[in-house]
């Protein structure tokens, strides 16, 4: 009885009902809802609370690709390798040249980075007063709006102004910062919004970044903003008092004009410091830096050539031990035949050479007699020094000890001598019969 007037015994709707509205009910997609509104206990209209609107968020900037025909090398800075050096020469311990590398590499206070120009690349602008490094004449004008060296050459000052007179009813801001960009009608409103672009949004394309402009609307807004403009900020020259520039754009064109020269100089190689901020930088050439520093991390292959010279250069003595680059007080040299050893160093020689790869704390506990003094000790370890000096003896950074005729690398198996081939036995070739008799 239920479903007879529809024919349908399964609960599914006929096709004679389909998208039909039942009285009372909820109205179809693209019809008018002319219900009565719902109404509360005391008559009123009860509405549904509309939800808070997100506050927009910054998109997340695009990676950079780095700077193309631009080659960026690591230096370790001189002190540093000066400190090294003498370290070595102090403890008598050889390093692999890569561990020292990676040790350098370790923290970004023991080196900087240099840019260079190649072939075919770009010019390089770098500031004399903060040593920052851009590639074009437009990104040097965009950091020195709101760089700290900007005081040094110039001086703001604020003043009062008249506001902005007219009918205005609604006020134009960023949807990421907040800045406030006037009335639409207003005279500044479309350059307002390309130098605040330029200046902090430049990673996003401008019609993308207008989109995400808002508007309010309100006396209350509209009021904040002629707060804001009945202050405005001029600059002096600080080298000329009685030059005064009415905003950032005159200061900036005066800048450009008469400054630019003096403040940035065109260069091929530019040397900054690894923990450079990124604001000093080109994004290219920061995505080049960084690059550069995780490479070298993972391998570095270009930093211990470059370290190898200039631990040579402070009399250490670099050399290919084991397979491997080392540097140390210095180089392996065998012990001659003619050469007598005396009491201390014969007996830790010994030891050495029954215990190769020992380490430094077993020598000392076989060789030293038991409650010893302070100053045979320190003889016992200035002749070690010696021979550490001398070549005879390698102390490895981990504290291992080896002789310079023995290797810690296992020896390689002797080459069987290959079995020669049996030679293989002529052939007899017969020549043919002759009526019975062979030739």
């Amino acid at each position: 009885k239920k479903y007879a007037d529809s024919g349908e015994r399964d609960g599914r709707r006929s096709e004679g009902n389909m998208g039909k509205r039942r009285e009372g009910g909820r109205p179809q997609r693209g019809e008018r809802d002319d219900r009565k509104p719902f109404r509360g206990r005391d008559g009123g209209e009860l509405r549904r609370p509309q939800r808070p609107q997100r506050p927009q968020r910054p998109q997340r900037p695009q990676p950079v690709e780095a700077t193309a025909a631009v080659a960026a090398d690591i230096m370790p800075i001189e002190e540093g390798i000066d400190n090294l050096s003498k370290e070595i020469i102090a403890a008598g311990r050889t390093y692999s040249v890569f561990e020292l590398a990676r040790m350098i590499l370790a923290s970004r206070d023991r080196y900087k980075v240099i840019f260079r120009k190649e072939e075919t690349g770009p010019e390089l602008l770098q500031s004399k007063l903060d040593g920052a490094v851009f590639l074009t004449k437009a990104e040097c004008l965009t950091y020195f709006r709101t760089a700290e060296c900007l005081k040094e050459l110039y001086t703001a000052e604020e003043v009062e102004v008249e506001a902005p007179k007219g009918s205005f009813q609604s006020i134009a801001k960023c949807g990421f910062s907040g800045a406030l960009f006037g009335p639409s009608n207003y005279h500044a409103y479309n350059q307002n919004i390309i130098d605040l672009h330029q200046a902090e949004f430049s990673n996003m394309a401008l019609d993308r970044y207008k989109s995400r402009v808002v508007t309010e609307s309100g006396e209350e807004a509209v009021n904040a903003w002629l707060e804001t403009m009945k202050k405005k900020t001029q600059y002096r020259l600080v080298s000329d008092t009685e030059v005064i520039l009415e905003d950032e754009k005159a200061m900036l064109a005066h800048f450009e004009a008469n400054l630019f020269e003096d403040t940035f100089r065109t260069t091929h190689r530019a040397d900054v410091d690894s923990q450079i901020p990124g604001k000093l930088l080109s994004p290219g050439l920061l995505t080049l830096l960084k690059e550069t520093i995780a490479d070298q991390r993972r391998y570095p292959g270009k930093l211990a050539p470059f370290l190898c010279r200039q631990l040579s250069g402070r009399h250490l003595a670099v050399f290919k031990w084991q397979g491997k680059l080392h540097c140390g007080p210095s180089r392996p040299h065998a012990i001659g035949v003619d050469v007598q050893l005396a009491e201390r160093p014969a007996i830790m020689l010994a030891w050495i050479l029954g215990n190769p790869g020992g380490g430094i704390d077993a020598l000392w506990k076989t060789v030293l007699p038991e409650e010893v003094t302070d100053e045979v000790k320190k003889a016992w370890f200035h002749d070690l020094h010696w021979m550490i000096n001398e070549g005879f003896v390698i102390l490895v950074s981990d504290g291992h000890i080896f002789s310079s005729d023995h290797s810690s690398a296992p020896a390689k198996k002797a080459a069987t001598p290959k079995k020669k081939k049996k030679a293989a036995e002529p052939v007899s070739k017969k020549t043919p019969e002759k009526d019975g008799k062979s030739e």
